[in-house]
């Protein structure tokens, strides 16, 4: 009866530690998640500023619908290889930055909220800042994370 007692009380004990290992192991991996796809948020807006087509085209999910501020519908994959040439021919000097504004990871699904700061000097040598919203959904597409889905809009 002792026994039964003492091993009763020893997994009392035991319980909470294994699931606060648990845990421990699900935020990190989570952590680990949210770093990874703001790193690829930064890469992506980066490859914009160097007019990198095929590194930016190379993020896009092969299903991927998204409506960028500029166009009055949305737009899939194929179109926006056209627009990029149209809008992103060049290498910019502008200045990119990334205010992370939301994460949230479901499984194999991220959405990331976040305003971008682009400031250029204009013609009259004054600085000129636009600031826009962004909303990405990444997915796992052969086991890389891809962008499904996305907009963007001007403040």
């Amino acid at each position: 009866m002792k026994s039964i007692i003492y091993l009763s009380l020893l997994l009392f004990l035991i319980t909470p530690l294994y699931a606060q290992d648990e845990e421990t192991l699900v935020n990190k991996k989570q952590n680990k998640v949210e770093e990874g796809i703001w790193s690829l948020e930064e890469a992506y807006i980066s490859y914009f500023r160097e007019a990198n087509h095929n590194a930016i085209l190379s993020l896009y999910h092969s299903q991927f619908l998204g409506w960028p501020d500029s166009r009055n519908h949305p737009v899939g994959r194929n179109n926006l290889a056209i627009f990029l040439e149209k809008n992103y021919f060049e290498p910019s000097r502008s200045v990119f930055e990334i205010k992370r504004k939301g994460i949230r990871i479901v499984g194999d699904v991220v959405i990331t909220h976040y305003s971008l700061n682009v400031s250029r000097i204009d013609d009259e040598g004054l600085k000129q800042t636009e600031e826009s919203r962004l909303t990405h959904t990444w997915i796992k597409e052969n086991s890389q994370w891809k962008i499904l889905g996305g907009m963007s809009n001007k403040k």
